[in-house]
This record gives C-alpha cells, sequence and structure tokens, in this order.
C-alpha cells in the first residue's frame, strides 16, 4: 500500500520545510534558493510556492527585494496545513471495500476501523510542526541524526523524471485499456529497462544472461483524481515497478503518479511523474548515467504502454499496422498481416496476393505450380 505523498505533496513539503529554515533570516528567499535547497524543478516551483500561498501559509512580494516567507513561526504550522494545502483535505472519499454485497448497501465494516485510522493519522500531522520538520532537516545536514531501521532512502542513488505521451483514446476508453493491461506492465517495464541498459551496457544484474531469468515485478492502482506537476487535473494511478536481478538481487525500481488527462472527445494524455532509484551496491553510474538511463526507460515504457492501449480489444477489428517510433512490442504480440505486394510484384488481372506477415518469406506450397502468378 503506497503511503507517500503524490509528487506536487513532496514539492510542497520540501518547499515549506526550506522556508521554515529560513524563517528566523532576515528578507524573503527568492525562487532560485529554494531550487538550488530543495531540488524542486525550476519549471514547477512558482506553481508549489503558489499552493502554499493559496494556502494562507506563505506570502509573496515582487520586486528586488520580493520573494516567498512564511505567514506565521514554523512552530505555529501543522504538517497537516503544509499536506492539505497540497493534496487537498485529507479524508476518505468513498468507502474502502467499494462497493460490495448488497447488505452493505448503508455501511461497511471496514468503515468505522478505517474512519479512526484516518482521524488518528490527522491528529498525528495536525500535532507535529514544521519547526519539528525543520529541526530535523538541519540534523541530517549536520550528520546528526540517526536514520531508523525502516527508512526508505536506503538507497544508492535516485533522480527524478516526468514524460508524457498521447494516446487516441477517450478518457473513459484509457481508464478501461489501463484496468486491462495491468497484467502486461511488468512485461512492458522489463523490455523498457533493459532496452534502455544497452544490453552490455548495463550493470550486472540488468545484462541479460545465458540462463538468467531477470523478472520485474510492477503494479498500477487507482487512486482518485489529482494534478500532475502541470496543473491539469485527471485520474490518477500510482506506478511502480522493481527489477530483480537473476539471483533475486534488487538493480533499480520505480516509484510514480500517472496521470490521465483529457485533451478532447478523442485523446487523452498519459502523464508520468515519478523518481528512478538505483538499488544495486556494484552500480558505477554517474548522475548524467542515472537519469540518461532513467529517462529513456521511462519513454520506451511510455511508447509501449501507448501502443498496447491503443490495441483494440475486439480481436476481428483491424489490426495495428504501424508502431510508435522506439516502441516495444507486448511480450507475445503477432505482427500484422501486411497488405502490400512486395516491390516489382505485377499482380494479374482478377488476382489478389496472399497476405504475408511483416518479416515472413513467401514459400512455393508443397505439389503446387509456379508460385507466382504471371500475366499472359
Amino acid at each position: 500500500m503506497n503511503m507517500t505523498l503524490s509528487k506536487r505533496g513532496d514539492y510542497v513539503m520540501r518547499s515549506a520545510i526550506f522556508l521554515a529554515r529560513a524563517f528566523g533570516e532576515a528578507g524573503n528567499r527568492k525562487i532560485r534558493e529554494v531550487v538550488a535547497d530543495t531540488n524542486v524543478p525550476t519549471t514547477f516551483a512558482s506553481q508549489v510556492l503558489a499552493d502554499l500561498v493559496r494556502a494562507g501559509l506563505a506570502t509573496s512580494r515582487s520586486g528586488r527585494e520580493g520573494g516567498y516567507r512564511l505567514t506565521r513561526p514554523p512552530g505555529e504550522i501543522t504538517v497537516l496545513e503544509v499536506v492539505e494545502a497540497a493534496e487537498g483535505p485529507l479524508r476518505a472519499e468513498r468507502c474502502a471495500l467499494g462497493e460490495g454485497p448488497c447488505r452493505w448497501e448503508a455501511v461497511c465494516p471496514l468503515h468505522e476501523t478505517w474512519s479512526e485510522a484516518t482521524v488518528m493519522l490527522r491528529d498525528l500531522l495536525a500535532r507535529t510542526t514544521l519547526a519539528e520538520m525543520a529541526s530535523r532537516d538541519a540534523a541530517i545536514e549536520a550528520g546528526t541524526y540517526s536514520a531508523p531501521a525502516d527508512s526508505h532512502r536506503l538507497h544508492r542513488a535516485s533522480v527524478a523524471v516526468s514524460d508524457v505521451v498521447q494516446v487516441e483514446l477517450s478518457t473513459t476508453e484509457a481508464r478501461l485499456a489501463l484496468a486491462r493491461s495491468a497484467r502486461h506492465l511488468g512485461g512492458l517495464a522489463k523490455a523498457a529497462i533493459f532496452g534502455a541498459s544497452g544490453g552490455a551496457g548495463g550493470t550486472a544484474s540488468e545484462r541479460p544472461q545465458r540462463g538468467a531469468r531477470p523478472t520485474v515485478e510492477a503494479t498500477l492502482a487507482p487512486a482518485g483524481q489529482g494534478a500532475g506537476e502541470e496543473g491539469a487535473a485527471g485520474d490518477r494511478y500510482l506506478l511502480a515497478w522493481r527489477a530483480l536481478g537473476a539471483r533475486g538481487e534488487k538493480s533499480s525500481r520505480f516509484e510514480a503518479d500517472l496521470f490521465v488527462n483529457a485533451l478532447d472527445a478523442e485523446r487523452s494524455e498519459l502523464r508520468v511523474e515519478g523518481t528512478w532509484y538505483q538499488d544495486e551496491v556494484g552500480s558505477a553510474l554517474g548522475p548524467a548515467e542515472l537519469e540518461g538511463r532513467a529517462r529513456r526507460t521511462l519513454r520506451a515504457f511510455l511508447r509501449s504502454l501507448a501502443w498496447e492501449l491503443e490495441v483494440p480489444v475486439n480481436p476481428q477489428a483491424p489490426a495495428r499496422t504501424v508502431a510508435p517510433a522506439g516502441a516495444v512490442a507486448p511480450a507475445g504480440a503477432v505482427a500484422p498481416a501486411r497488405t502490400v505486394a512486395p516491390a516489382g510484384a505485377v499482380a494479374p488481372a482478377r488476382t489478389v496476393a496472399p497476405a504475408m506477415s511483416l518479416g515472413q518469406t513467401r514459400r512455393k506450397p508443397a505439389g503446387s505450380g509456379t508460385g507466382r502468378a504471371r500475366a499472359g
């Protein structure tokens, strides 16, 4: 179960902690200062800070002496306020168990427990202040804060990546197609990972080896409505995958938000915003190489996913004949029928050349005459 913030919530919290640490200093903080300290992307920094301003947690001022500053001391601002500034009200929007049998029409057996857990979480966040967050951050920076055993940041390296692709589907069709294709995500991610690793250029556990059976575990879970860094609201999904080496060791993993936004009545946009983690201890990838591999992997995965989603459900429907540039065909995919006659072939009157699959060599059937009809 994913209990993390969305990327927007992540960036808002980072920015709030930075402003909390700077509260005791004179003057306002510039956007470039926020970006330099928090690694929030420059493109979205102003939108993230605007969330704090709209929530009444920060003020903005233009001009030479302008910038951003908290409206109240960090000890008077709670973590709950910051979280809700980005994510909206922290409460269950629907029943935790969905529809269920008829006897659950009014209430489900999990309602009281789930509601109590939500209240407890809200209470904890409401009791924790930005001053505490700023104090912990300062201790981490000084090296005096001990990481707990269950820390999720015990990995070698990470990089934030995002990408977008368009599909010729309405948002409703895209949702249905995502549900249908969820079981194929592991295969799509695996092909993208090993393709981006460059074969022999990849790390030891990522390179396909004779007899090795590396695996990729992938999950996709609906998470209601949400808005990505671009600000467009749409259906939000939690996307994650983990690559395991031939011996079962962790190689890399990816955690992201996937948003489905409508472009018009017949087209949708799939936007992925997440973090790539390189978990392999023996990896010698530098920051630039890691970022390049992560971006190539996400690009290949999204193109393959778009191709997968647009494949007609009806087996009698015309097959796709052209895959997106750079796309990796899903495992087990059959090449579409080729209906164009070979270059230079002369088709006789009232004779139709048989369909030939891509890459197939036309052979003369046993016991037949000439393999190609001749005019005249």
